[in-house]
């Protein structure tokens, strides 16, 4: 059988195995027997031909396995220290267990939800760490608390297990709400990311029960062992006195500090609008990068492997140890089954180059374009790529136009790509038209082929014959029936000139060249003609230069463009794809999950708290996240990408947290010790500040080491808990600022309420319950 696909190593001849596991199985597990397998070859074979392995995913799955582990164990270290420093040694010990009993728990559901140990399960797994221990941070510090007041350790967690299972149950409940949402994201976007709202949900329920069920044992169980020493009062004379008269201040003045927050949200939103931009997936740590290549339309399949194959040499000779891995297929371009560029011809072909780790890490993408664009080759159309982290989403400018008029089409499509080639950052804008291979057309002379006794059927099967191939008989062998296929050689049949020696028996058995009677004329291939939605239709994809444009502003000036020639040309209609068209279902996805996050944490809120205002008062938390988030992004010069907004949307529900126990001992003093409203506000502050510093310092101290890559950095991981991290962090700080402000806030409306109830109907409906309990935040 003929060849259709050449394929070449590092420059060498190879034939390519490509081995694909079934969901839910285990890849290292899987890669580790192919090696096995590959071990018994090597030993049978590896005198006359080599074994390589070009792109290993277990090893990238054994490397984020062993980023989590190290940042886990990071993260670890940084909670226990926390907890250490706030609380008694043993009970910090004590509620640092839950996080690995979660984790370990949640290993073992993978296999129920037909998943395992992933790049996105990872990230899910990196997310959860810093939440898992939330719950056992606001109990045992509670517990303390009430161990300090001379409670038995029995009566001190039944009474922190009654004060506190509902509000770290809501906070449980309101995180997942927030998370779950992320299933309804479309298309490739929604299969990418689909486990992190299963794995973290899970997480955080298994972390509920056990705070439930196992912790009250175990804190209990080291109190009775002598673990109950008398809590430190540093945290108490340090820092609470000064954080009352901060929050004293914040009370009274609470317009004040409403117009501030108010300030800082303004300046945080034209911080993501004007000094960040957006890219769905950014080319961080690039590992593989792509050279398509499209040879002269009629080349044959062994001239355009000869041509990367010569193109590969040059590549490695320029790079040397930078790249590890080239590996070249002539006769298909295409990087994976969900490649839109995709083609398959004699005359295309695609050099696919993984780089090492030192050149993933240290080299920028943009860099190294810029490095293979200046190679020297004698190929013209050679378009270089990065592959980006993250699903396949095209191009990043891919749009198409459709018309039945092809003079307006054809207007349209010749001014956008002018205008895309003149935009700086923008390269390789050009229309996508498919032509067919140049055509070779056989005029007879009929009067001399009929001469010469020939006709039109005995020529055609000559010619059929002599380029491809014909069975003329069979013969046996081992017992086997074995066709004869006849074909002229490769080099005999390779251009118009090798036809016209061709000969064919004539009437008087002498053998006729057909140069005698025919005459051969060679024309281009027309065009393919495509049509979308029964329209006519021309494409026009475009690269970017990501440190110069982002995808979305180069679609943004294609967009501007068409819409001036939309006046003249007005039969001429566009529909993006690619990149942008990825854009667009994913932030219609997004902002849908946000919507159901929304609702879904304020109906919880809402059924649990027995109010409508107090939850008011809570999601008012969820912009201040905000502030931390665009800050981050813009110190540390990052786009904001699609994983970071699917941080923003799990950080709603995350950031409610603090509000959440806030509000709980605010109502509390208010309605059981009678407290002015003020003091109230005052009190709950300071003596909520411990828990809600320790638990948001755990989780955000979870996160750090994967954001940073203090244990090793991996770039899928570090946007989502980048915005994770700095968002808690000053979602946290503003929020036990801003709560007891927007609680004398609403009280304060509540009154005036009253009032102009009381002096539009009277005073005796104003006291008759309706007005009165409408009126009050507690409602």
């Amino acid at each position: 059988e003929e060849a259709k696909v050449y394929a070449s190593h590092n420059g060498e001849p190879a034939t390519l195995l490509v081995a694909t596991k079934k969901g839910g199985a285990d890849t290292i597990n899987l890669v580790g027997r192919i090696d096995s397998k590959m071990e018994i070859f090597r030993k049978k074979y590896g005198e006359n031909f080599k074994f390589e392995v070009y792109n290993n995913e277990a090893l990238k799955v054994k490397n984020r396995v062993a980023v989590l582990t190290s940042n886990a164990v990071s993260g670890l270290a940084l909670v226990i220290f926390f907890l250490l420093i706030f609380l008694p040694g043993r009970l910090g010990v004590m509620a640092s267990l839950s996080l690995p009993i979660a984790i370990i728990a949640t290993f073992g559901f993978m296999p129920v939800f037909g998943t395992n140990l992933d790049a996105i399960t990872i990230l899910a797994l990196v997310i959860a760490i810093g939440l898992l221990v939330d719950n056992s941070v606001v109990i045992s510090e509670n517990y303390t608390r009430l161990l300090g007041d001379g409670y038995t350790p029995r009566a001190a967690i039944l009474q922190s297990m009654k004060t506190l299972w509902l509000p770290i149950t809501i906070t449980a409940l309101t995180t997942i709400a927030a998370f779950l949402p992320m299933l309804v994201t479309k298309g490739i976007m929604g299969q990418f990311i689909k486990f992190i709202p299963i794995i973290v949900s899970t997480a955080l329920l298994i972390s509920l029960a056990e705070c439930f069920f196992f912790l009250p044992t175990r804190l209990e169980g080291v109190s009775k062992a002598g673990g109950n020493k008398a809590q430190s009062d540093w945290f108490q004379r340090v820092f609470i006195p000064k954080f009352e008269n901060i929050m004293r201040w914040t009370v009274r003045h609470r317009y004040i500090t409403a117009a501030i927050f108010s300030g800082l949200l303004v300046l945080s939103l034209l911080m993501m609008t004007v000094g960040n931009k957006f890219m769905l997936f950014p080319p961080d740590q690039t590992e593989i990068y792509a050279a398509r290549v499209t040879m002269p339309k009629g080349t044959q399949l062994e001239a355009t492997d000869e041509a990367l194959t010569h193109l590969s040499l040059k590549i490695k000779e320029e790079f040397g140890d930078k790249i590890s891995h080239l590996v070249a297929r002539a006769g298909v371009s295409t990087l994976g089954p969900s490649d839109p560029k995709a083609k398959e011809a004699e005359d295309v072909g695609i050099i696919i180059m993984y780089v090492n780790e030192h050149t993933r890490n240290n080299i920028p993408h943009t860099e190294m374009l810029e490095s293979l664009r200046a190679l020297q080759s004698p190929i013209e159309d050679v378009e270089y790529e990065a592959m980006v982290n993250g699903p396949p989403v095209g191009e990043p400018v891919n749009a198409t136009f459709r018309s039945n008029n092809s003079e307006s089409l054809d207007a349209v499509v010749t001014a956008i790509v002018s205008e895309l080639n003149s935009v700086e950052g923008v390269r390789d804008a050009q229309v996508q038209d498919t032509f067919g291979d140049d055509e070779v057309y056989i005029d007879i002379d009929y009067q001399k082929a009929d001469q010469l006794g020939l006709d039109v059927n005995t020529v055609g099967d000559a010619i059929r014959t002599a380029v491809s191939g014909k069975v003329v008989s069979d013969v046996t062998l081992n017992n086997k029936e074995v066709d004869i296929f006849v074909r002229f050689k490769s080099e005999s049949r390779e251009s118009v000139d090798d036809l016209k020696q061709l000969k064919v028996l004539g009437r008087d058995g002498y053998l006729i060249p057909l140069s005698a009677f025919v005459h051969f004329r060679k024309e281009p291939g027309s065009a393919h003609i495509k049509r979308f939605d029964f329209k006519r239709s021309r494409t026009i994809t475009a690269n970017i230069d990501s440190e110069v444009i982002s995808a979305v502003a180069a679609n943004a000036r294609l967009e501007e463009k068409f819409k001036e020639l939309k006046e003249e040309y007005k039969d001429v209609s566009i529909v993006f794809g690619g990149e942008q068209e990825s854009t667009n279902e994913s932030m219609e996805s997004l902002a849908s999950a946000l919507v159901l996050a929304l609702i879904g944490i304020f109906a919880l809120l809402v059924f649990l708290l027995n109010s409508y205002l107090r939850p008011v008062i809570i999601m008012s938390t969820i912009p201040l996240g905000l502030v931390g988030f665009s800050v981050a992004f813009a110190l540390h010069q990052r786009p904001i990408s699609f994983l970071a907004l699917i941080g923003v949307i799990g950080l709603a529900g995350i950031i409610v947290n603090s509000g959440i126990v806030l509000i709980t001992f605010i109502q509390e003093l208010l309605e059981e010790e009678k407290m002015e409203l003020e003091e109230a506000l005052v009190k709950a502050s300071g003596l909520r500040l411990r828990a809600v510093v320790v638990s948001s310092l755990t989780t955000i101290s979870g996160l750090l080491p994967t954001a940073y890559g203090i244990g090793g950095t991996d770039a899928i991981l570090v946007p989502m808990t980048l915005a994770m991290a700095w968002g808690l962090t000053s979602g946290t700080v503003l929020t036990l600022m801003w709560v007891p402000a927007a609680y004398a806030i609403l009280e304060d409306f509540s009154k005036l309420r009253e009032r102009l109830f009381t002096k539009w109907f009277g005073s005796n409906l104003s006291s008759s319950g309706s007005a009165k309990n409408m009126g009050k935040v507690s409602q």
